[in-house]
């Protein structure tokens, strides 16, 4: 039978498939990007240029083996590692009980439960026994809790304390067989939790950003600019005697405008910010395209217990109640280091002082249970108040420290998120009485409670209390006849077990702040992100923590909002709640237009259900109270449908589904990574400011993806332009070593040092943009674009009026092969435009990484300032100093001496395809084909220069001496293109000014007062048509502006 199921079902395993390397790499360059490449790379090796195809192979090998198996493949393995489960299981196989592998488990399977930290094998219902087991890291709960059976009754359901999750950890097992639990197999494989989880991982929620959006947008244009340039290399204006010459010309053109490296640079950034959040701020990370989403979070959303304040509550007191009247407030002192003289006092208290039925309330009415080693496992709130009672707990019983007293648990009723109960059915052993004892928010107990047993004064006493911070919590009981069964107890239903109940008493409990919550809120509103709290607590503690934590304004009133009892209709009345017995209150009313609001579950459900009365008040909203879990979805879902970039942090549990709801979700988990959301950390005791440093980070990373977007588009732009200048102008080319430095030196290399900036100490008052098409981002590009086009021109202009300037174009004056691209840079005009086009690449991306108010200052990246001076030190030394094997390389200031003596760099001279070590066909080769020509040079080929010859005519050739001036010039001997030393300093300083304007641009303009003078002009917009905000309070949605977008244009925000 399990053979046949397994056949129908499956096995139990999660197989998430991580291809191997080879495969990886194969899909990875299956892709159009690398194929299209591909094209470029054997066209060339099949042409002369095997060396630029070689090259090419080599950057697209690269980048494509850095993303596949550094980025994608890694990413893959760390999810499977989440999904395995490598263990053996004890079941019920023919009546007897036998060990399997784990994934060998079927559906109704009958499963003995190990404990000892080991991993449940499948979902499953707890029939015998009971488990206490650890979720965090699958469903997010921060505490381990307690797994019961189903109770043998008709009116039975199975609910999550009847169900455990596989892949959760087992603390404790206690059963029947052999002393552990059974449990029977409801899911395996895929089908269980953990593997919906993981499917959701693996298939995250589309989160479409911005540039991602626009990306295609992109594209569009650089097509369209790219089919001007082929258009331009296929007409009259360009004539490179060779079809083929042009095909190569046009699919570069299209390598140069599709660069593969744009979107690779772009994940190398987020996985960079991924590893960084991992090591330094303890914050795992499962999606890194998260990360700059998280840097555009404009709204906050945070659950209060165990987020804002700490996990567990301090049971502080009990005020009983009798005959509708309320007792003595009796106070328990505080023990935070289990001290027994303290425990010894206050269970002492409970005895004395508080009366029978509240006292067998604290010690019965909880899920608390205890690991063989005494720890008690539960709600931290139930485990406070058991610590306080002192009450021994037992497997079914349990029994007063004094031992005169003892109950004896009958049915316990879970806690119900609809109900907002849950409670108890014990019989006291020393009287035989049966009580049930019923928990829940005072409000619900006041509500299924009989009237008569309400004290008149009740809702005054518990909102005060509500007010002083407490987490208020009700009790309620009844009696039942002592003779009832068994049966007739477990067949009994629940409504009628919280039917005719008297109050009994209210709990207290005190839940402290961490004390980094304020300073967290803080940093945020510094940040101009406004934060709400949602909180499945009573309004007015969420009120309270709210002040304390500065949510809600100090100096501000704040109104309550709540469905009026008995009102039919559901009438929403607006009270302020630090008025007791206050008239209701007019929100829209001018008197109250600078108030914040809270409202309860009932009336964010009426706002939510009224969508012309909700858009009038919801940017003053700060607290929603009494929320449920699906509640707190429509929350976020709600601030999501105003275009706002919304984050959630939440400790789990009942904020999962708003967790992954949010575009940026932190679960405050110890787990090392959490299937809950994309983020997930434990630090420092779940500190709030970990969200500060989430959003740092995201800020930092989604400015670097925005630079490395702007260095590719100059790019892109600056070297077409270029290149296009020099084909139009003799059909010249850059040196061959230009392109292998310019797209691994700087492409490669200096873009990833550009990732390696750190984020800000501080959250600044604005967002990085995260628009393509922005007004910022696009003055990023067509500056420095201008400005490279300006040096060049203005450079050549000025070597154009140098009296030794002699122009040279290859294929026609000096007759060049087509094939022979390589030596198409031995000129004079090359030169200048190979230094201004490097000089622009390199001063792009070192600007772009200016650190701004995102990232740190550029000088604490010590790597770009490195790579940066390395390539100022070099364009500049090639430019001023005399001919030499370095400047041979690169074709500059080089003549032909140099040039062969540059082929004794054997590895260089290896790669070259036939500048290095070979002649220097400079313009003065012109001057000696001509005289050869007079001279009666008879061949069918032209003559060129040979090594073998040492680059000098045919001896018996009348021709201009080697030495001669027209020949030789400035220090170099034969032809070069050796520039006037005064020529060299008039354009350096030009060089020299282009860098210090594009500096200038972006830290006065990009980064300075005239951007901070718009955003001020930008603020003042979005005021006139949102309204003041309140100074301090963050109550205005519009207040924290994007470095160059309108808080109002929905068009330019984030959207699911």
């Amino acid at each position: 039978e399990a053979e046949e199921t397994m056949a129908t079902c499956g096995k139990n395993e999660i197989n998430v498939y991580v291809p191997g390397i080879l495969e990886s790499l194969v899909h990875e360059f299956s892709d159009f990007t690398y194929v299209f490449n591909s094209i470029g790379t054997w066209s060339y090796m099949v042409y002369s240029s095997w060396n630029i195809g070689i090259f090419w192979l080599l950057l697209t090998l690269s980048s494509g083996i850095f993303r596949s198996l550094f980025i994608v493949r890694p990413n893959q393995k760390k999810i499977r590692e989440l999904a395995q489960l490598h263990t053996e299981c004890k079941v019920l196989r023919d009546g007897a009980w036998t060990t399997i592998p784990a994934a060998d488990l079927v559906l109704g399977d009958v499963v003995c439960v190990e404990d000892g930290s080991s991993k449940l094998p499948c979902d499953g219902v707890v029939i015998e026994g009971s488990l206490v087991v650890n979720e965090s890291m699958l469903t997010g709960e921060p505490m381990p809790i307690q797994k019961m059976p189903v109770e043998h009754s008709q009116h039975a359901t199975i609910t999550k304390k009847n169900i455990a999750y596989a892949g959760t950890t087992c603390l404790q097992s206690t059963g029947p067989q052999d002393g552990k639990a059974l449990l029977v197999a409801t899911a395996v494989g895929a089908l269980t939790t953990r593997g919906q989880l993981v499917r959701m991982v693996l298939f995250p929620t589309s989160v479409r950003f911005k540039y991602n959006d626009q990306l295609p947008l992109v594209y569009m244009i650089l097509c369209a600019y790219m089919v001007l340039l082929c258009a331009i290399y296929l007409s009259p204006l360009v004539n490179l005697h060779s079809w083929i010459a042009s095909y190569l010309m046009v699919l570069n053109t299209i390598a140069m405008c599709l660069s593969p490296m744009l979107p690779v640079s772009m994940v190398m950034g987020q996985s960079v910010t991924a590893r960084r959040l991992e090591k330094e701020h303890k914050i795992g990370c499962l999606q890194p395209g998260r990360i700059p989403i998280a840097g555009k979070i404009s709204t906050m959303v945070f659950d209060k217990t165990g987020t804002i304040t700490k996990d567990g509550m301090d049971f502080d007191a009990v005020i009983s109640v009798q005959d509708a009247r309320f007792g003595e407030r009796i106070q328990f002192e505080p023990d935070e280091g289990d001290d027994e003289a303290v425990a010894a006092e206050n269970a002492e208290v409970v005895r004395a002082r508080v009366p029978a039925g509240l006292r067998h309330a604290l010690a019965s009415c909880h899920t608390v249970t205890t690991l063989r080693d005494g720890t008690l496992v539960g709600n931290q709130v139930e485990v406070s108040m058991v610590k306080i009672a002192g009450w021994t707990i037992g497997e079914t019983s349990l029994t007063s420290p004094s031992g005169d007293e003892s109950l004896e648990v009958v049915k316990k009723l879970d806690f119900d998120h609809h109900r907002m109960t849950s409670g108890v059915v014990v019989r006291c052993a020393q009287t035989q009485e049966l009580k049930v004892y019923i928990k829940g928010s005072y409000e619900k107990v006041e509500a299924i409670a009989d009237a008569g047993s309400v004290p008149v004064d009740y809702d005054a006493v518990t909102q005060r209390c509500a007010k002083d911070g407490y987490y208020v919590l009700g009790i309620a009981h009844k009696s039942l006849p002592h003779n009832l069964t068994p049966q007739q107890l477990a067949d009994m239903s629940r409504d009628s077990l919280e039917s005719g109940l008297s109050v009994c008493g209210l709990l207290l409990f005190r839940n402290e702040m961490k004390k980094d919550s304020p300073d967290a809120i803080r940093e945020l509103r510094k940040g101009s992100i406004r934060s709400v709290i949602c909180t499945g607590d009573n309004a007015l503690t969420g009120i309270s923590i709210g002040r304390q934590c500065g949510i809600v304004a100090q100096k501000f009133r704040i109104l309550l909002g709540d469905v009026a009892k008995g009102s039919g209709g559901g009438q929403l009345q607006w009270r302020d709640p630090d008025v007791d017995g206050g008239d209701a209150c007019d929100v829209h009313a001018l008197a109250f237009a600078d108030c914040q609001l809270a409202v309860t579950q009932s009336a964010w459900r009426h706002l939510h259900g009224n969508a012309a009365e909700l858009e009038d008040i919801w940017t003053r909203l700060v607290v929603f109270a009494r929320m449920k879990p699906e509640d707190k979805i429509n929350v976020v879902k709600f601030f999501q449908s105003q275009n706002l970039v919304v984050g959630m942090c939440g400790d789990g549990g009942n904020d999962c589904g708003g967790l992954r709801a949010a575009h940026a979700g932190l679960a405050l988990s110890d787990a090392e990574a959490s299937m809950v959301s994309p983020f997930a950390t434990g630090r420092d005791g779940k500190s709030l400011l970990t969200v500060v440093d989430l959003i740092r980070e995201g800020r930092a990373c989604l400015a670097t993806n925005l630079a490395t977007f702007q260095y590719f588009i100059v790019y892109a732009f600056t070297l077409t332009t270029i290149r296009t200048m020099g084909v139009i102008h003799g059909a010249l080319s850059l040196g061959e070593y230009m392109w292998l430095t310019m797209d691994v030196g700087i492409g490669i290399v200096m873009v990833w040092t550009m990732t390696q900036s750190k984020p800000t100490k501080e959250l600044c008052s604005y967002r990085p943009t995260a628009t393509l098409l922005g007004l910022r981002t696009i003055a990023g590009i067509v500056f420095p674009y201008i400005t490279a086009i300006l040096a060049v021109v203005v450079a050549e202009a000025m070597l154009w009026s140098q009296p030794w300037y002699e122009q040279l174009k290859p294929l026609d004056d000096i007759h060049l092969l087509p094939s022979q691209w390589m030596l198409r840079g031995d000129n004079y005009d090359s030169a200048i435009g190979m230094i201004a086009l490097i000089l622009a690449l390199v001063n792009t991306a070192y600007v772009n990484t200016y650190g701004g108010r995102f990232r740190q200052n550029i000088l604490w990246n010590w790597k770009i300032n490195l790579v940066y001076a390395v390539f100022l030190f070099a364009l500049f030394w090639l430019l001023l100093t005399p001919a030499s094997e370095f400047n041979c390389i690169y074709r500059v200031n080089c003549d032909t001496k140099h040039s062969l003596q540059a082929g004794d760099l054997t590895v260089l001279a290896a790669f070259s395809a036939g500048g290095i070590g070979g002649c220097f066909l400079g313009p003065q080769v012109k001057i000696w084909q001509e005289e050869m020509t007079q001279a009666g040079w008879n061949k069918t080929e032209y003559w060129l220069p040979e090594p073998a010859t040492d680059c000098l005519p045919p001896l018996g050739m009348h021709t201009t001496p080697v030495e001669s001036p027209e020949i030789s010039n400035f220090g170099c001997v034969g032809p070069n293109n050796c520039y006037a030393p005064g020529f060299r300093w008039q354009v350096a300083i030009v060089f020299v000014a282009y860098i210090l304007i594009n500096h200038w641009f972006v830290k006065f303009v990009l980064q300075g007062p005239i951007s901070a003078t718009l955003r001020r002009r930008q603020k003042r917009g979005d005021r006139a048509l949102f309204g003041e905000t309140i100074e301090g309070s963050g109550q205005n949605f519009s207040e924290g502006v994007d470095d160059d977008e309108t808080a109002s244009d929905p068009d330019l925000q984030i959207r699911i």
